[in-house]
């Protein structure tokens, strides 16, 4: 079977100029990588603002991957092993009319309630799926880079205690044990 067989899917490459409905990912293993690159994807076909529905046909999906996964657009994860070619072009074409999403009830239900908690409360008070503010984001984006607090607080235009308190409060409010933690921490959460 192909998906070009059915008349309501029109398959596109990656580097086709045309826009996309739906980005359908087929892995072994949902990786760093491969969340990467669609990010890129995202980016080059959502200059129209609306947000591309993701669904991803995996053998593994690290549960760490799940919250990125999630802020790129996934609505709908599907297993290899267990799905059929017709499930997966359900999910495709049920993606596309932004109906009910297809897959493992509780996995969907789980997906909805994320993007609720993100929609409503998280983004209205400035924060993402990880829990950081962009303050922190900024700072842990730029100690990523290698740069000092003082670097750091030159950079943003902020004093080096403020800096200081940011990470502080970021660590003590997460558990973490250092900066170095705190930049893991949001690398993990795909908030990097």
């Amino acid at each position: 079977m192909r998906l070009t067989s059915y008349e309501e899917i029109a398959p596109l490459s990656l580097d086709s100029r045309d826009p996309a409905d739906v980005l359908l990912v087929l892995a072994n293993e949902v990786t760093a990588n491969m969340l990467t690159r669609v990010e890129r994807v995202h980016r080059e076909n959502g200059g129209d603002g609306r947000r591309l529905p993701v669904i991803l046909v995996a053998n593994e999906f690290p549960e760490h991957s799940m919250l990125r996964a999630i802020s790129l657009g996934l609505v709908s994860l599907l297993y290899r092993r267990k799905s059929s070619f017709n499930a997966i072009v359900r999910a495709v074409v049920t993606a596309v009319r932004g109906r009910a999403k297809a897959g493992d009830g509780i996995q969907q239900r789980l997906i909805s309630q994320i993007e609720a908690i993100r929609d409503h409360a998280l983004i209205p008070h400035g924060l993402n799926v990880a829990g950081l503010g962009a303050r922190e984001v900024e700072v842990l984006r730029l100690l990523a880079d290698g740069l000092n607090t003082k670097e750091v607080a030159s950079k943003i235009g902020c004093s080096e205690r403020t800096i200081k308190n940011v990470i502080h409060q970021l660590v003590a409010r997460h558990n973490l044990r250092n900066r170095t933690h705190a930049v893991a921490f949001a690398l993990r959460t795909g908030v990097l």
